[in-house]
């Protein structure tokens, strides 16, 4: 994929409106030992735990970013990973209530500045077990956050752009259960961004990169 040189919100909305690309869009960032295979996640969604998380853009000099959390290394799930603000479904809530309230907590986003643009394809994360949702939204201006000190170490604003440029990439080997597996990832500020994620942040690549075209990436 080329770098992309210019994100704007209308080829945003476009690429949300399109049929999402779903797996064939994850997998280039997914670790070589997790299942490709469509039913993996209607296997783990039958015991798994909800929850959503919010992909927010926002404006910075005509530029559209995003923002990341480092989580803290005490927390119990994915201690010092790197995420996007959300956490487990409360009661009946929507998923959209879900990521929104989550991000309030962690980062101190206003709710009420977040226009809900749609969704990504959800993902299931064994180690946790937590089936998430990911909400794509959009701030008209760059929020002021207030973090969490317990649920958030730093945060990460880079622009989505920063995405698409190959040069950002990497890959490491981490052994799993004895044997040794790729972990693709994304370097932002010496913060690696892997598992479901970057996984999450790939499809949203490939959708923005098929609408731009007007097909799809695998037919090109």
């Amino acid at each position: 994929m080329k770098h992309a040189s210019a994100v704007t919100l209308d080829l945003v909305r476009a690429a949300l409106q399109r049929p999402l690309p779903g797996l064939r869009g994850q997998v280039w960032m997914a670790p070589s030992h997790r299942p490709t295979d469509p039913d993996y996640y209607a296997r783990g969604a039958r015991n798994c735990r909800r929850a959503a998380v919010l992909f927010l853009l926002f404006p910075v000099e005509g530029e559209l970013h995003t923002v990341l959390t480092v989580r803290p290394k005490h927390l119990p799930d994915h201690p010092g990973q790197v995420a996007f603000p959300g956490g487990a479904k409360d009661g009946d809530e929507s998923v959209e209530q879900t990521a929104l309230r989550e991000a309030q907590e962690e980062v101190g986003l206003d709710p009420a500045l977040v226009e809900p643009l749609g969704r990504l394809t959800h993902i299931y994360i064994p180690p946790s077990n937590f089936c998430i949702q990911i909400v794509v939204g959009y701030a008209s201006e760059r929020p002021q956050w207030k973090p969490n000190p317990k649920e958030v170490a730093t945060l990460l604003e880079p622009p989505v752009t920063y995405f698409f440029d190959p040069a950002h990439r990497d890959a490491v080997l981490v052994e799993v259960n004895g044997q040794k597996r790729r972990i693709p990832y994304f370097c932002i500020e010496g913060h690696r961004v892997w598992g479901a994620t970057a996984m999450a942040i790939a499809e949203f690549v490939t959708a923005v990169e098929e609408a731009r075209n007007g097909r799809s990436i695998a037919e090109a």
